[in-house]
């Protein structure tokens, strides 16, 4: 199935390590030209590396999600790279360990908010301002299996992946009407190293029901949301508009 992603400039935050790599690696084997924005600046050079050796056209700009003039800035130079940009894959995300809400710090709970729901209304917006005026893009936006139901230990995260489907409802709705759509994808429990966050030294919550495995038998591997993340960033899902995919091994359909 043609993709129809060939020569698309694809921007993606959160795009050095887990799902988002994986993403950008999945792009570039479709032709993809591509923006890289993460704060891993260590592992940025190296990304970059993997994705030229796939022979795609690659600018990483190391960017904070939650400041919005270095969001501003890092939408402009992508623009002024490559002259516009087609896709946007609002993936940048962090857990911190599984807590009681009573024995979750303020600290934690801001970091989360503020990276997963701001840091995600940043880039979202950021990539509207341009979009709309060209009236055409597609945008996706990473929420969760955690956006519809609950997960102990999680406030936090749960509260922002919950935020995450409002914004993305929202937006899309904004943009009816437009060639500019807004959807989402929710993955469950993928092997990556923000997965291995959540559990930390000590669960408090390990034998709840959310701890207990997908209906599918594993855990998800991270080329199968990007499966799904390039099926809604590409013409094939022309009539997705404000949609979550839900990609989770069956867990919300218990």
């Amino acid at each position: 199935m043609d993709l129809e992603l060939d020569g698309k400039v694809v921007l993606i935050t959160g795009g050095a390590r887990g799902i988002g790599r994986t993403c950008a690696e999945a792009f570039a084997r479709e032709g993809a030209r591509l923006a890289i924005l993460d704060r891993k600046s260590d592992l940025l050079a190296e990304t970059q590396a993997a994705l030229t050796e796939l022979g795609a056209d690659v600018l990483t700009i190391d960017t904070d999600v939650v400041d919005s003039r270095s969001v501003d800035d890092a939408h402009a130079q992508v623009i002024e790279h490559f002259g516009g940009i087609d896709v946007g894959f609002n993936n940048a995300g962090v857990i911190t360990a599984s807590r009681a809400i009573e024995d979750t710090s303020e600290e934690d709970f801001d970091r989360v908010i503020a990276v997963d729901l701001k840091g995600l209304w940043l880039t979202l917006r950021a990539q509207v301002r341009h979009m709309r005026p060209r009236n055409a893009g597609t945008i996706v936006n990473m929420a969760s299996n955690v956006s519809f139901i609950g997960a102990p230990g999680a406030t936090a995260y749960v509260a922002a992946k919950h935020g995450v489907l409002g914004i993305t409802r929202t937006v899309a709705l904004e943009l009816g009407g437009t060639n500019v759509r807004v959807n989402a994808v929710a993955p469950g429990t993928v092997t990556t190293p923000m997965a291995a966050d959540l559990a930390g030294d000590f669960d408090p919550f390990e034998d709840a029901p959310i701890r207990r495995g997908l209906p599918i038998g594993r855990n998800g591997r991270t080329d199968e949301i990007a499966d799904a993340v390039l099926w809604l960033a590409s013409a094939r899902s022309s009539f997705a508009l404000g949609t979550t995919v839900i990609v989770d091994g069956g867990f919300t359909a218990q």
